[in-house]
């Protein structure tokens, strides 16, 4: 079932096409194309329609019945926090994060390749931080009982879920600096 017209270069050109993932870029099949696309099916098909149900709870409960719903936000929020997560991956493996376009199609290829290792590094780093700082805090978090205020909640496993997706994006991006950097200084690449 594939489609021509989403397909052609006009299509991937305006963004249009159905992302790209490379089973054999670094780091093989489930670094790249496995685990990245369970997360975003479990993000569209099970947290997406979470946060739909969720906020059209509140919406009947606070305009038909004038009795809103304390704890729907906090659902609402740790859910879209679950979305946007379980999305990175994702994002990385189809090379889908925002850069500016206007600037980069003018690069010569090494200078793309370097762009983007310096970009993957930056990227990196970020998550690696945020992994930490997580991973750092998931102990206290555990032990206090800590969670949402009006819903039993609790926030480890959120915590640990945003630990783990953004040890796998740290990994995936390193992975794209190192491949990247071969790009840059293979022999026979444009300068």
């Amino acid at each position: 079932m594939s489609d021509p017209v989403l397909e052609s270069q006009e299509a991937r050109d305006q963004g249009l096409a159905p992302p790209e993932l490379d089973s054999t870029a670094l780091g093989g099949y489930w670094m790249n194309v496995g685990l990245p696309k369970l997360l975003r099916d479990i993000a569209a098909f099970v947290i997406l329609p979470l946060i739909v149900v969720v906020i059209s709870i509140d919406v009947v409960g606070r305009y038909f019945f004038s009795h809103p719903f304390q704890w729907s936000q906090e659902v609402a929020t740790l859910a879209l926090l679950v979305l946007f997560v379980a999305a990175i991956p994702f994002t990385t493996a189809s090379n889908g994060h925002v850069r500016t376009e206007t600037l980069y199609e003018k690069y010569s290829p090494r200078t793309r390749a370097l762009a983007d290792a310096a970009g993957s590094i930056c990227g990196a780093v970020f998550m690696g931080v945020v992994a930490y700082w997580q991973l750092r805090e998931l102990p206290g978090m555990y032990s206090r009982g800590e969670g949402a205020e009006f819903i039993d909640i609790p926030y480890w496993p959120i915590s640990l879920f945003l630990a783990l997706c953004m040890l796998f994006g740290l990994l995936q991006l390193s992975l794209r600096t190192v491949q990247r950097l071969r790009d840059a200084f293979r022999p026979g690449a444009r300068p």
